[in-house]
């Protein structure tokens, strides 16, 4: 069984109360740098705290409860029940929106106009020869919001590409730097800078690009909400997985051809339930009890 240190991240609106006793307290209420959001007081802590290589560490927002039903007990017996040779344990709520996109850059770009050119950008600086465009994530690999805790080797991994976008992004004087620092539409107003999108998936992109890292998933389909929307999301996700397991392309074809049906089948399925389709209200109602049940141990295969 592997120590953990796992963390709530203590920002200045959310008052102490509001943190979920069991986990340990990562104090940001004094904002010294609301411009990178979390990864300041991450950064702060992995550059100045001395790791222990076996156990494993999370920084996770005030809102982990009420995004995953999971509070500090279950996240325990997670990472106790994780392999020795696990780098990282994917804890991210429902990820149906990613499921619609060939990767999360796609996803990125959708979202916030311009995300995919600057992460492409800044890899290419790292020395990456990639192209975004033609990556694949799915359920394997895909992180929300720093939804994830892992061992130092992974940590060491993600603060390097994290601090080389830092240096870039704090320069005044470097065009991608400017570009990181370009504010981006985020629930409905242009205030938060473009890097804190990109640095929410330095994670994917690590588990992508490093076939050494090996992650484990906590059901990245729980959802408390708009459970209708499920069952096309993991169709896609599932058509992914094959494609990026067998690269057969009538996997990616079909892939294409359910997304771009999703909101007509979205609708149906939504409208099925309330209308009489006993096989929709059943599928939804399995869908609906994961997230009462997101505490309990997964069942075996």
């Amino acid at each position: 069984m592997s120590a953990s240190h796992v963390y709530q991240i203590l920002n200045h609106y959310t008052p102490r109360h509001a943190l979920d006793p069991g986990f340990e307290v990562l104090d940001n209420s004094a904002n010294e740098r609301p411009d990178w959001y979390e990864y300041w007081p991450i950064r702060n802590f992995l550059r100045n705290a001395a790791l222990d290589e076996r156990a494993f560490y999370g920084f996770l927002s005030p809102k982990f409860r009420l995004k995953t039903n999971l509070g500090a007990e279950d996240v325990r017996r997670v990472l106790a029940a994780a392999a020795a040779t696990t780098d990282v344990v994917l804890m991210s709520p429902s990820i149906h929106n990613s499921a619609y996109y060939l990767n999360v850059f796609e996803h990125g770009e959708a979202e916030h106009p311009g995300l995919m050119g600057t992460a492409q950008r800044l890899f290419e600086r790292l020395g990456y020869r990639g192209d975004l465009r033609e990556l694949v994530s799915d359920s394997r690999n895909t992180v929300h919001s720093n939804y994830f805790i892992a061992r130092p080797r992974f940590w060491r991994a993600w603060l390097e590409v994290n601090e080389r976008m830092f240096e870039i992004a704090e320069d005044p004087n470097d065009p991608l730097g400017r570009e990181l620092r370009t504010p981006t539409t985020y629930r409905g107003k242009r205030e938060v800078h473009m890097k804190i999108f990109v640095m929410e998936r330095v994670a994917t992109w690590l588990l992508l690009t490093d076939p050494t890292l090996h992650a484990e998933v906590r059901d990245p389909f729980v959802a408390r909400s708009r459970v209708y929307k499920l069952p096309t999301a993991l169709v896609c996700d599932a058509l992914k997985i094959a494609y990026a397991t067998q690269r057969r392309a009538q996997y990616r074809d079909v892939f294409l051809l359910v997304r771009g049906l999703r909101k007509f089948l979205n609708l149906q399925i939504r409208l099925g339930g309330p209308l009489g389709g006993a096989r929709v209200r059943s599928c939804l109602r399995a869908l609906a009890d994961h997230w009462q049940g997101a505490g309990t141990p997964p069942r075996a295969p």
